[in-house]
């Protein structure tokens, strides 16, 4: 842009009177924002240590081994797993169902939820898992679906695909099993997927005197033990296992996941339910002092 063109500007009161306008909603509109996010930062709470900016909006979501935290930035747009030991941020392959879908089963696999409605009618998805170290999708047996006996109870003989699984995973506010065996990626019938209520699928695996891990990370709905078992998660605090003895109050929503070795939780504070500017909200690791 040349001399004559700013002075053309300069001498367009209109358009400098909107430019003036512009820059001040701009301005008003940000640097709240901005501030509020840097205070996050430069002041967290006490015993805790910034794991992601409020000024990235971040969305954190839980990974039961503690290993990693898988982080959707919505300012940024990226999307990938932040090793807890490391700190190294490891991509996840781009598929469409894994942030509005997906649900962790580990470091390396997913449960990509399916629809709620049958086979037979519109709008039906099965559920698949995904592998994240290399971006397969493998479909998953809903027992569901299976024929069932007179009176529409479940066939007990069906169990066994349960019986026959390595793995056993139970999200309780979804009333879902998801059970896994070592062969499941050539075998199509060692993937399964089940739905009763949390407490029937509970209670099935124990009668099947097998274990089961929890995916569900909504302290609303169960209570989440720690990965050496030696704390568990609740939603009014901390506890210790052997004890009861609570050593930590106030979960509520904030919490996100465990780290592997008990030293810290993971949580988000509450900046988009304490203020007006949606999203600002730090992801911390909080070092409980057990």
């Amino acid at each position: 842009m040349g001399v004559n063109d700013l002075r053309k500007i300069k001498d367009n009161k209109p358009l400098l009177k909107l430019l003036s306008i512009v820059t001040l909603i701009f301005l008003c509109c940000n640097l709240p924002s901005l501030t509020l996010c840097l205070a996050k930062d430069l002041f967290p709470p006490p015993n805790t240590e910034v794991l992601v900016s409020a000024c990235k909006y971040p969305i954190a979501t839980g990974v039961p081994d503690g290993e990693v935290l898988f982080l959707h930035e919505v300012r940024t747009g990226k999307m990938y797993l932040l090793d807890l030991r490391t700190g190294e941020k490891r991509t996840t392959p781009n598929d469409p169902l894994l942030l509005e879908k997906g649900i962790f089963l580990s470091s390396d696999l997913v449960w990509l939820e399916g629809s709620l409605v049958r086979p037979d009618k519109p709008g039906y998805r099965p559920h698949y898992i995904l592998d994240l170290t290399d971006g397969k999708r493998y479909e998953l047996l809903d027992l569901d679906t299976l024929p069932r006996l007179e009176g529409g109870k479940f066939d007990p003989k069906n169990y066994a695909y349960i019986q026959s699984a390595q793995y056993i995973y139970i999200h309780h506010s979804k009333n879902t099993l998801v059970a896994l065996s070592a062969d499941f990626r050539t075998n199509p019938n060692s993937r399964v997927v089940f739905s009763d209520s949390a407490e029937e699928l509970v209670q099935l695996i124990k009668n099947l005197n097998m274990n089961y891990e929890l995916i569900d990370f909504r302290l609303y709905d169960t209570d989440i033990p720690s990965p050496t078992n030696k704390h568990v998660a609740r939603f009014d605090g901390i506890y210790l296992t052997q004890t009861n003895q609570r050593i930590t109050s106030g979960m509520y929503n904030y919490f996100k996941g465990w780290y592997y070795d008990d030293s810290a939780i993971i949580v988000q504070d509450g900046g988009d339910y304490l203020l007006t500017f949606p999203g600002l909200s730090s992801i911390f690791m909080y070092q409980v002092q057990f």
